[in-house]
């Protein structure tokens, strides 16, 4: 699911910049792996963590008795462009006026079976501190540059059907008693 909302925002990405050419190019951006290549937007997610709101949702009922809704995850981008910094602040503007034109993808923009089970994805700017930049950067083991930071939901993830501990709650019931 990960990998299928990463091309979709690289599909969007593409398809509202065609007068740039194929210049987005997904990367890890990470020193262990090539560099991205010169003149190209490197798109990499850097980050993944559980989406705070809707950690607590309620048990989902099935034909046999209740399971664990999907998992809703935060998936955290950075947007670098490779190569003049003058370029950089231009296509980085291109890729601030895309999202912020679109800043929830639908049905349209997602590919069919990912607009199935998530019906939208969302896309917001974060703001990072220098800090968190000079970490993200370290950890990378790259050179600092001139980036976007995003944040999107929601990516739901399927529990494993034959993993264990995946069993199902046979009911889910609450009673109450008078206190009086």
């Amino acid at each position: 699911m990960i990998g299928e909302v990463t091309g979709a925002l690289v599909g969007l990405l593409r398809s509202r910049t065609p007068d740039l050419g194929d210049w987005v190019a997904v990367s890890s951006l990470s020193n262990a792996d090539p560099a991205p290549p010169a003149n190209t937007l490197a798109f990499a997610l850097y980050a993944v963590q559980e989406h705070d709101h809707l950690r607590n949702r309620p048990l989902v009922p099935t034909p046999d008795g209740y399971q664990r809704p999907p998992l809703a995850l935060r998936l955290h981008y950075l947007a670098a462009y490779v190569g003049p910094h003058d370029e950089a602040q231009a296509r980085l503007a291109r890729v601030i006026q895309v999202f912020h034109t679109v800043p929830v993808l639908g049905p349209a923009q997602l590919p069919p079976p990912l607009a199935e089970r998530v019906g939208r994805v969302a896309v917001r700017l974060r703001t990072t501190t220098s800090e968190e930049r000079g970490q993200i950067w370290a950890a990378l083991g790259r050179p600092a540059r001139l980036a976007l930071f995003y944040e999107v939901d929601v990516a739901p993830i399927d529990l494993l059907a034959d993993a264990d501990g995946w069993g199902r709650v046979r009911e889910h019931r609450i009673d109450y008693v008078d206190a009086a």
